[in-house]
């Protein structure tokens, strides 16, 4: 028997082919594309079986035959077993002692396409990546590398994040820079011009896609990529509202995709046409026609997505008609075309969350929604059916649900803000709804999850970070930091062409390199990933609760162009109040900032300044009929001195004397459990009085002087002045006092310049403020400084200012200013402040009362809000717990002592009339 065995496998053995005639076997297939899938299929499978028989491991030939087995799956529709096949070929590759590292990339690429058929974008990114990668050690696999550049910049395109978008499409240029690959660059520019068309930064585009254009026109060969580049000018063209020949761009890119039999971009080439037609050039029926030829070439490519945009933009031609009806029909039609199994043509059904976690393009199913639940709630004006109405507030809700899972995916920030800005549309008619349904608590929860969405997400990054190991949190600040300098280095470079390039690759390098990183810790640690991405809104109980604790009223404003809503709540109930434009017009809260900004204005036309500050006080304040004491405002894109209001048309009976004001970025914002850790420490405080002369900035000549007066009042103080004010003191130390008070210049504007804060050797930029990733002591950070809540507005986001950072890097109260400090007042109005919260008033009380005596104590000039009105608390208005460590004395004096004797350093101890005393760290001006 034994022997009988042995002799069998010699045979067997003697019938296995050779490795060359397993190549050859193979090739046959690869070529063979005459005969049906199924038929090369069944060949390769048969290939497989009979190498396993007779190799004792799997080798290259091995994983280019299920490589091979993976693509014809594809074909068939079969995405699992593709899927399953190409990742055997891989793990073969990676592993065998006979392996071909260089096909790898062939394999990932695939991998990367088979995942993105599923809406399986991650793994898709993920698959591209290492294709990028493995390719770029093999120049016969450029090409490869350059694919998946592509396919990466337009699945970010795809799903809104744009900004993402662009640093692919900018690594992929790089690299064909290096190896002088034309066409490749031509691709990426279309891709990169396509996503600054999103954005908005036009001119850029028109210089990519004109670049592309010349690259690809004139060869027969590079067709499919001129029509994509035709398809982008031409969105351009539309963007600069040049609507007739963005039409004749759009034909000839369908003319070339027609040819090449490239139904998908026929099918987008006509979606948009039709768009232009319907809400450009107004002609119907080419709109129609339009869409009904985009949805046949849509069948033809089987893209389900591209059905159900062709039958939004359908539903939104009758929406523009009034016809809400055909509307809704359409908007139904688009949600049945998902690939969600969602079957059900009634108008008051929707799919369930669980449905809508499978879609990848959350921007895309949020704007149906979106559009869906206008459309109901525009019927319900006309019929009064309140079944429509609450079908319309179900929907919002919905809606709403995935712009959280939209957001979740996105990591450039520019490309949050545009959404931002997208969905304010959608919370402005969410509100509407509730408005009409009268349901306070759900338009309490729309215009939360309508404001500072972002900055929650910051606070939110940086409490999961508490939740990291030790070493993985310090990794991920080193990530991070690395990112901001190389930002920072690249847009300071002042370098040549190629130096500039290799500074570009350096940030794109490090960016990517902290999004990988990222992405691994939310999959090692669940509780990480869990806190980061927690969207709750505090219930409205909860905030009244906390009123009461207060004996404070909230107010949250939203406003807009059109209308503007007020959300009063109090202990004891609440109240939706509407405004429509004729009744207050927004422009005018501008008009109020410039003339409170403007000593000189304010004397020359008080008159006119106390008119138009009743006026906003009638229309914003005095409807809500607020008791007396605490109020909290919770504004959207403004941010305006409420207690320089006056209650009578002469400019005398300003809110700051009957109310105390702070504001916030939102409710739970307000209510967040910050857990600052405790103080060593109860003041410090940076005044550099005197600047590096390359900054160009004034001497403060009073600011030393007012810093120790402030310090005065606290034990455990410290103080930077002059050469020890510097940005490395600063950001080394703040995190360990109680209150950080800088007493400086700032600078910012409303242009989307960044933000800075002047120390006395550099600035500090908004987004280098620290971002500690463990508790800090810091309660109160106070700007004595101009415009330090100054910045450029975000539509749902607020102002982004130095004020807005410090935030966001966890302080939970800064108190900062709206306008160019007046040097004198700013000092005294601190001064002030800093006697009464050393006292252990709130912070709003203590802000009050410093202006109300800094008013009273002074000339009749100084009573105009140029001067008292500049700064205000945002944030937790309660009173800061000091710190009472008697030991602290020793401990300096110990110190102080010892470094005395070794010669080092220049502490020296100062005493205040009120016998407190404070430790100086300064250098000679």
């Amino acid at each position: 028997m034994l022997l009988h065995l042995c002799l069998s496998k010699q045979q067997v053995k003697a019938q296995c082919p050779t490795d060359f005639e397993f190549r050859q076997s193979l090739k046959k297939i690869e070529e063979n594309t005459s005969v049906p899938d199924s038929e090369n299929l069944e060949q390769l499978l048969k290939l497989q079986q009979s190498y396993l028989k007779c190799r004792p491991f799997k080798d290259s030939i091995y994983a280019r035959i299920v490589h091979r087995a993976g693509g014809i799956y594809s074909k068939t529709g079969e995405i699992e077993k593709a899927i399953s096949f190409t990742r055997e070929a891989i793990a073969v590759n990676r592993k065998s002692r006979k392996a071909d590292a260089s096909f790898l990339a062939n394999s990932y690429f695939n991998l990367g396409t088979f995942y993105s058929r599923i809406y399986r974008y991650e793994y898709t990114h993920r698959s591209l990546d290492e294709c990028v990668a493995t390719g770029k050690k093999f120049p016969s696999k450029y090409f490869l590398v350059f694919m998946a550049y592509e396919q990466k910049a337009y699945l970010f395109f795809q799903t809104g994040d744009y900004e993402k978008g662009i640093e692919t499409a900018d690594e992929g240029i790089l690299f064909a820079g290096i190896v002088k690959d034309t066409l490749a660059e031509g691709a990426l520019l279309c891709q990169k011009a396509q996503a600054q068309i999103e954005l908005n930064d036009l001119e850029k585009a028109e210089q990519n896609i004109k670049d592309a254009i010349s690259i690809f026109y004139g060869n027969p060969l590079n067709s499919n990529r001129l029509a994509t580049a035709y398809a982008v000018y031409a969105q351009l063209l539309k963007k600069n509202r040049k609507y007739h020949t963005a039409v004749q761009y759009y034909l000839q890119s369908n003319q070339l995709n027609e040819t090449t039999g490239n139904w998908a971009q026929c099918s987008r080439d006509m979606l948009n046409l039709g768009y232009l037609y319907d809400s450009h050039l107004h002609d119907t029926a080419k709109a129609l026609n339009a869409y009904e030829q985009g949805l046949q070439m849509a069948d033809k490519s089987k893209d389900d997505y591209q059905k159900s945009g062709l039958f939004i933009n359908i539903g939104y031609l009758y929406w523009r008609q009034k016809n809400f009806d055909q509307a809704l029909h359409f908007y139904q039609k688009a949600l049945n075309a998902l690939p969600v199994h969602f079957t059900n043509t009634s108008i008051t059904s929707n799919p369930d969350l669980k449905m809508l976690m499978l879609v990848s393009n959350d921007y895309f199913v949020s704007t149906l929604l979106s559009n869906k639940a206008e459309a109901l709630l525009d019927l319900y004006k006309i019929k009064k059916d309140t079944t429509l109405l609450k079908t319309a507030l179900k929907t919002f809700r919905l809606a709403d649900k995935t712009v959280d899972l939209m957001r979740w995916k996105q990591y450039g920030e520019k490309s949050k803000l545009y959404w931002r800005e997208k969905t304010n549309t959608m919370y402005e008619h969410a509100i509407e709804a509730c408005y009409l349904s009268n349901d306070v608590r759900l338009a309490f929860f729309f215009m939360e999850k309508s404001r500072a969405v972002l900055l929650n997400d910051k606070l939110n990054e940086l409490g999961a970070s508490a939740k990291l190991p030790v070493q993985e949190s310090v990794n991920e600040n080193k990530y991070r930091m690395a990112v901001i300098n190389a930002q920072q280095k690249w847009i300071s470079s002042t370098s040549g062409k190629t130096e500039k390039e290799k500074i570009q690759a350096e940030m794109l390098a490090a960016k990517t390199d902290f999004d990988h990183y990222i992405k691994k810790l939310e999959q090692k640690y669940p509780s990480y990933y869990h806190y980061k991405y927690s969207s709750e809104v505090p219930a409205l109980d909860k905030l009244q609760h906390y009123l009461i604790k207060e004996k404070a009223s909230f107010v949250h404003y939203f406003m807009n162009d059109s209308v503007t809503y007020m959300l009063k709540v109090t202990a004891r109930n609440a109240e939706l109040f509407k405004l429509k434009k004729e009744q207050f017009n927004p422009s005018k809260i501008n008009d109020f900032m410039q003339m409170c900004s403007e000593k000189q204005t304010l004397l020359n036309h008080y008159n006119e300044f106390a008119l138009l500050s009743s006026e906003l006080y009638k229309s914003l304040f005095k409807p809500l009929k607020l008791p007396a004491g605490k109020v909290i405002i919770c504004a959207d894109h403004f941010l305006v001195p409420f207690e320089a209001f006056t209650s009578d048309n002469h400019g005398k009976e300003f809110l700051l004397r009957k109310y105390i004001f702070d504001y916030v970025y939102s409710a739970g914002y307000l209510l967040k459990p910050w857990g600052n850790k405790a103080a060593n420490g109860n003041f410090a405080g940076f005044a550099p009085s005197r600047y590096q002369q390359y900054l160009k900035v004034a001497d403060l000549n009073n600011a030393v002087f007012s810093l120790e007066k402030a310090a005065g009042f606290y034990q455990g103080a410290r103080l930077f002045t002059n050469k020890e004010a510097t940005k490395n003191n600063f950001i080394s130390h703040i995190e360990d006092y109680s209150i950080v008070h800088v007493f400086s210049h700032a600078k910012a504007d409303k242009n989307g310049n960044e933000p800075l804060l002047f120390m006395q050797d550099s600035v500090i930029r908004l987004t280098e403020l620290p971002l500690w990733n463990h508790q800090i002591a810091t309660r109160l950070v106070i700007l004595s400084a101009c415009e330090t809540n100054a910045g450029k507005s975000a539509a749902g986001e607020g102002i982004y200012s130095l004020a807005r950072g410090f935030t966001a890097a966890g302080i939970p109260s800064i108190a900062a200013t709206l306008w160019k400090a007046d040097e004198q007042a700013i000092y005294a109005v601190s001064v002030y402040f800093h006697k009464y919260l050393s006292q252990g008033l709130s912070k709003d009380k203590a802000l009050q009362k410093a202006k109300l005596d800094f008013i009273s104590e002074n000339s009749m000039e100084k009573f105009l809000p140029y001067y008292w009105a500049n700064l205000v608390l945002i944030g937790n208005p309660e009173p800061i717990q000091f710190t009472t460590n008697t030991n602290l004395w020793w401990l300096i004096l110990a110190v102080t002592v010892t470094i005395l004797i070794v010669g080092i350093g220049y502490y020296k101890k100062f005493k205040n009339p009120e016998g407190k005393t404070f430790e100086k760290v300064t250098g000679q001006p």
